[in-house]
């Protein structure tokens, strides 16, 4: 039987407790792993149309006029260094693509835990001037951190606290339950 407040913070039941402990996800996390990976494929595959774009109007607008001959006295960048440079972030989103790709395919069933004291932490982000504050929410469990999205997911564990999480690898560790030792 889990901790009440770990199972309503963490979204789990027995059931998916008893299957992480033999190294599995339960069928009920299964289905929301594999409905997470969908929802990261979307949103990559939005990116990588929206990113098209922008270099479809770089390609068709910008760079016509700057092969156009230009004054001796002209500071506009020559067009090489631009085409570089588009090159350049071309490469680095294509490998920040595949890279989330492959982390995301590497989401398949292996659980893993880490046992040890947990550590909570809170931290504001941002400008509060702004309005651009923004919160993280980290959980420390022995020697792996887990990002967490909710302020009462970072309350159900007690600091000082020994706990053993049951986690995923992902892009970073994703926490799918814990109980107290």
């Amino acid at each position: 039987m889990a901790d009440g407040a770990l199972q309503a913070a963490l979204d789990f039941t027995d059931d998916d407790l008893v299957a992480n402990r033999a190294g599995r996800l339960s069928p009920t996390q299964q289905v929301r792993m594999t409905k997470a990976q969908g929802q990261g494929q979307v949103g990559n595959i939005v990116a990588v149309i929206l990113f098209m774009v922008i270099i479809a109007v770089i390609a068709f607008f910008v760079l016509p006029p700057l092969f156009a001959p230009q004054p001796a006295n002209s500071s506009a960048a020559p067009p090489g260094i631009i085409i570089l440079v588009v090159v350049v972030v071309v490469g680095i989103i294509g490998l920040s693509f595949l890279r989330t790709r492959r982390k995301l395919r590497g989401v398949s069933g292996a659980v893993f835990s880490t046992e040890g004291e947990a550590k909570g932490n809170v931290k504001a982000t941002g400008n509060v001037d702004q309005m651009g504050m923004m919160m993280m929410y980290r959980i420390k469990v022995g020697s792996v951190t887990f990002a967490v999205s909710r302020a009462d997911q970072v309350a159900a564990f007690h600091d000082g606290a020994r706990y053993r999480a049951y986690y995923v690898k992902g892009t970073l560790p994703i926490l799918i339950s814990a109980e107290p030792l």
